[in-house]
């Protein structure tokens, strides 16, 4: 069986708008048989939110056990001794935490750990009381350190640079589940297994995460962070426009 594990944002659409092509590019992955699963960055969201926009927004039947986030990454990380978790993130890093049973707090004195994801509220506070408890001696995990992620505006502030942020202030560095860190390696191989191919628009994290495992092939898409021909020079096994050129190559490689 083919196996894909396949990137979102920047992939299959930005923000809440699908990358053109990228629906028509799933279903044809769908109707071959292919396994794929859904590997982001993105912690903002549980695997159930993930599954869910992916459905509304590319018009594809996704399931939460299809989806992997950083944030599920992040709490593989945590401990029974890492609890109560001073979460700095949205509901994705939160709905991780509390399936490991793990207890949270908002007080930095009681905080045994700070777990630092996307937020779309930070402020000046938060980051205050993160770097307070990691200053007390709480365990540091970032669930990634993506600077930037794609958006229909743009690129936008992505985890990184609340991350550099909390580590600034507290004199502190992360360990950082997502990709290409153990952490989500190791939670994407239980799911696909040693052979796959490997679908983003990133070269630090996509094909970085590829790069270190014999048996995935890498495919940069050019519609997301990655936008430029020098991209050919990423180290990718493949570069190629978008998704839809992705599924191409790679039904066409297993005819």
């Amino acid at each position: 069986m083919i196996r894909v594990i396949c990137d979102l944002d920047g992939v299959v659409y930005r923000g809440t708008t699908p990358i053109l092509g990228s629906p028509e590019a799933l279903r044809r992955l769908i109707t071959a048989a292919v396994d794929v699963c859904f590997v982001t960055n993105n912690s903002t969201r549980s695997p159930d939110a993930a599954a869910d926009k992916v459905t509304k927004v590319a018009g594809v039947t996704v399931g939460p056990g299809q989806i992997i986030t950083s944030s599920m990454a992040a709490a593989t990380l945590l401990t029974p001794a890492d609890a109560p978790v001073l979460v700095v993130g949205e509901e994705g890093v939160s709905h991780a935490v509390a399936g490991e049973g793990l207890a949270m707090t908002d007080d930095p004195i009681e905080a045994r750990s700070v777990v630092v994801g996307m937020t779309r509220s930070v402020t000046y506070d938060l980051i205050g009381v993160a770097a307070e408890a990691l200053r007390r001696g709480a365990r540091f995990v970032a669930t990634n350190i993506d600077p930037t992620f794609p958006t229909e505006q743009g690129l936008m502030p992505g985890s990184g640079a609340i991350v550099a942020a909390v580590a600034t202030a507290s004199g502190r560095s992360p360990e950082v589940a997502g990709k290409p860190n153990p952490p989500m390696i190791s939670l994407i191989r239980s799911r696909v297994g040693p052979e796959a191919w490997v679908i983003g628009d990133r070269v630090d994290t996509d094909i970085a995460l590829a790069r270190g495992e014999p048996g995935w092939r890498s495919v940069l898409v050019l519609t997301g962070v990655s936008s430029r021909p020098d991209a050919a020079s990423s180290d990718a096994d493949f570069v190629v426009a978008d998704l839809a050129a992705a599924v191409d190559l790679i039904l066409s490689e297993a005819e």
